[in-house]
């Protein structure tokens, strides 16, 4: 999808059509980073993961807004949807991305462009956004080549047509060159794709190791990597930056509750539950903690999870310095299995039951529409600064 978030938000709202938009946080804050940027702002320097400080000063003119998930999961779902009625193999990379095996679908819909139009098409008729799509041999090549179509395009390359299509290409457009990797191939002399295909394997794997024949690999285009439509994920995380850094813990206290309860609820939608929960906490001088509680029995339950954070915060608080961020993972992820719970299973049971008809309501009228005593404190409509509610 082509600058999803703002492309959603400009359907939303058609005023907001051809001006620079930034999706992440408000002009006011201080904190935070760009999610999405429209074109019309890419074209000022602004990309994602920007700090929101350094984009202001970019496009001082720009419309900033923190942006609705709601709306961008449900845009995302109708999309899910149109892929699967062109495969049943669909492997979803984020809210925004996805790879597709049409191999089995050709003499359905008559080849490679057909597919294009109908995806498209579909796409643009029922939700009004844009989209860039490529069809290639394998997921490697079809990344890069999505990329190079952008906005709103298709790109088709051939089997045997992968190294030609890649070799003029700048090294930082390989998945998997990082700046370090990058550094150490510049040193060699080597410039682009094309140049690091040519490298003798012998030299490559002196420098990286066996890591050295998966360069060159990719560098050629090759891959064999299959689309897996039923990933399962690994981890299910809340977290939010605070405009300004607190040493208020019982405030603390209250939005990690209130993101324990959006990371439940997501875990439930799955059909999963949590083994490992994780507490997380930046604070104002930058230093990362994070404090990690395995359970007895794996649990979709807010009240066990938050006991279990209520467990974890004096070991976050023997540090007696202000909080930047705070944050709750749900790891050890595995499918609700109630056959295996040997004690409390009757208790479980009953919180399930009214947890699902809670879900129930807040699938109807929006998850802000019920909340526990302590999180329901921070009122009814909860904006946090830079909230992560998206994976």
């Amino acid at each position: 999808m082509d600058a999803f978030f703002a492309s959603v938000e400009q359907v939303l709202n058609p005023e907001l059509k051809g001006k620079p938009l930034i999706v992440g946080g408000d002009k006011t804050d201080t904190r935070g980073v760009v999610c999405t940027a429209s074109y019309e702002a890419r074209k000022y320097g602004i990309h994602s993961a920007m700090p929101l400080t350094q984009a202001k000063r970019l496009c001082p003119h720009g419309i900033f807004m923190r942006g609705h998930y709601e709306h961008y999961r449900a845009a995302s779902e109708k999309v899910r949807a149109i892929l699967e009625s062109v495969s049943p193999l669909v492997e979803p990379a984020s809210i925004d991305e996805a790879y597709v095996d049409v191999s089995g679908s050709q003499r359905l819909f008559g080849g490679d462009d057909a597919i294009s139009s109908y995806i498209k098409g579909r796409i643009r008729e029922e939700t009004q956004l844009p989209c860039t799509l490529a069809i290639t041999p394998n997921k490697l090549v079809s990344k890069i080549a999505s990329d190079r179509a952008k906005p709103d395009g298709y790109l088709r390359i051939g089997a045997g047509e992968e190294a030609a299509f890649l070799r003029p290409l700048p090294l930082a457009k390989l998945p998997g060159v990082g700046p370090r990797t990058r550094e150490v191939l510049e040193n060699l002399g080597v410039l682009t794709v094309g140049a690091l295909a040519d490298l003798p394997l012998a030299t490559l794997t002196g420098v990286f190791g066996p890591g050295g024949y998966g360069l060159q690999r990719a560098a050629r285009g090759e891959s064999t990597s299959a689309v897996e439509p039923e990933s399962v994920p690994k981890s299910i995380s809340r977290e939010t930056t605070f405009e300004q850094d607190l040493l208020d813990w019982a405030h603390v206290e209250r939005i990690l509750i209130y993101l324990t309860e959006r990371a439940a609820y997501a875990l439930r939608e799955k059909g999963m539950e949590s083994k490992c929960v994780t507490l997380k906490v930046r604070y104002a001088d930058f230093k990362t903690n994070t404090f990690a509680h395995t359970l007895p029995e794996p649990t979709c339950l807010d009240g066990d999870i938050v006991r279990v954070l209520h467990n974890l915060m004096p070991k976050a608080r023997e540090r007696r310095a202000r909080v930047r961020l705070i944050g709750v993972a749900l790891t050890s992820l595995n499918y609700n299995q109630h056959q295996l719970r040997l004690f409390g299973g009757k208790t479980s049971m009953k919180w399930e039951k009214v947890l699902e008809s809670v879900d129930k309501v807040r699938d109807r009228h929006g998850f802000e529409f019920m909340r526990s005593a302590k999180s329901i404190a921070m009122g009814r409509d909860v904006e946090l600064a830079t909230p992560s509610l998206s994976r």
